[in-house]
């Protein structure tokens, strides 16, 4: 459902283990055996290595194909390319006109990253992005989710859970649902996006971002705690 789509923007939260990699995979594949450039982008070097690996697995059994390891790049005989970046680094994104992007754990990338490298590097060409990412509460992903759930033009929005892989034994899921704290297995599991009321720190976005947009009220105290080591 999610690779028929013909949406321009595709947006897919997804419980643990559903297969939201392995699609992302196989569509950056199809695209640079199109003959287009795409990218497969993950907030770390080492979650990147999760698309890549899989990709130069495939990637080695199609004839004329060229894997450029050290540069995470894959060349094919007709011109397409796919590479693997990281959304570490500020301005590391940017420079380079894309077909294709895919952001994995979308919810865990810096919203800039998007919204000032790789949204501008998909104009030229018109190009398509599939997010893929388990929640993380009502963040930026949220906020893309929503595009789609109130069909917004060129904006498509799934959600599955965990059990939606037939190759996931539901006794795992039933064990997981016993070990884990609800709210942990709801996000982890079922692909809710569970909002600061639910926490036991409450409201802290809502009071943060109400903060910054008012100032801060008059004849009021105002602390605040940072763990860093988080």
């Amino acid at each position: 459902e999610i690779h028929d789509c013909q949406a321009r923007f595709r947006v897919a939260d997804c419980g643990r283990r559903f297969g939201k990699t392995r699609l992302g995979v196989l569509e950056c594949i199809e695209e640079g055996a199109a003959g287009g450039r795409g990218w497969w982008v993950a907030p770390w070097y080492k979650t990147a290595l999760v698309g890549w690996e899989p990709m130069v697995r495939l990637c080695r059994a199609i004839p004329g194909v060229q894997v450029k390891q050290s540069e995470m790049r894959i060349l094919f005989g007709n011109g397409g390319e796919i590479a693997v970046r990281s959304a570490e680094l500020a301005g590391g994104l940017r420079g380079e006109g894309l077909d294709f992007v895919v952001l994995d754990e979308c919810s865990r990338i810096i919203r800039d990253r998007w919204e000032s490298e790789l949204r501008p590097a998909l104009s030229d060409k018109l190009g398509r992005a599939l997010f893929i990412s388990t929640p993380r509460g009502r963040n930026w992903f949220w906020e893309l989710y929503q595009r789609g759930v109130n069909g917004e033009e060129g904006w498509a929005s799934f959600q599955y859970p965990t059990s939606a892989n037939p190759y996931i034994a539901a006794s795992e899921i039933e064990a997981a649902r016993r070990d884990l704290a609800e709210l942990i297995f709801r996000q982890e599991y079922e692909a809710e996006f569970i909002d600061s009321s639910g926490g036991v720190f409450r409201q802290v976005q809502e009071r943060a971002t109400g903060i910054a947009l008012a100032g801060p009220e008059p004849d009021r105290q105002y602390i605040a705690g940072v763990d860093v080591a988080a």
